[in-house]
């Protein structure tokens, strides 16, 4: 049995053009793991606190923006592959249609191509699409519920985020993912997940 802890901390959604083509259930894009302090998190994606949210200045800072970037090389997919947005969701939509993207009329690809390339950042997401988050207080409460059903010592609780002694995961992994999402009928939502490993 793993003894890591995966949270899912928030989900966003980013709507792009409808793709029309010439003929007539999401799919899942999990990112390799990001390193990243407790700290460095709360700053990116706890900025005011309790609740989840995103200061869009926050790709300004040269420390914090590759840890929140779409683009290679800081984004990468299982062995290593390197990550592009705008591939993988035209590849989603063929495979969701069973068509070609050469089947794409000229004008809907490159609609798709610029509402897409202008995504680099989580930052880059419209700031109020978040769907759903975790308050911190629910995250830290979930982490001392951890806690107590795998500590052998119950008397002195601490939150595990600021008591660095205290019996942690494997490995505590953040999960924050982003849906993308179109009008075009028979198209899933690909949704992409940014699993950070909180060290």
């Amino acid at each position: 049995m793993s003894k890591d802890l995966m949270i899912d901390v928030a989900v966003l959604c980013q709507e792009y053009t409808q793709v029309d083509f010439n003929c007539n259930n999401a799919n899942m894009v999990s990112l390799d793991p990001i390193d990243i302090t407790e700290e460095s998190f709360r700053e990116i994606f706890y900025p005011y606190g309790e609740n989840f949210g995103m200061d869009k200045n926050i790709k300004n800072k040269k420390n914090l923006d590759h840890y929140i970037t779409f683009l290679a090389p800081h984004r990468t997919l299982k062995n290593g592959k390197k990550f592009f947005l705008l591939d993988e969701i035209i590849t989603n939509i063929e495979n969701d249609l069973n068509i070609s993207r050469n089947a794409f009329t000229t004008t809907s690809l490159i609609d798709l191509t610029n509402d897409l390339s202008k995504i680099k950042s989580l930052a880059d997401i419209n700031c109020c699409s978040v769907l759903s988050s975790l308050p911190w207080s629910v995250i830290t409460n979930l982490l001392e519920d951890y806690h107590l059903a795998n500590a052998d010592n119950k008397d002195h609780l601490d939150s595990l985020l600021e008591q660095p002694t205290k019996k942690r995961p494997e490995q505590l992994i953040f999960v924050v993912s982003v849906v993308f999402k179109t009008p075009t009928q028979g198209v899933r939502n690909t949704i992409i997940r940014f699993p950070y490993v909180i060290r």
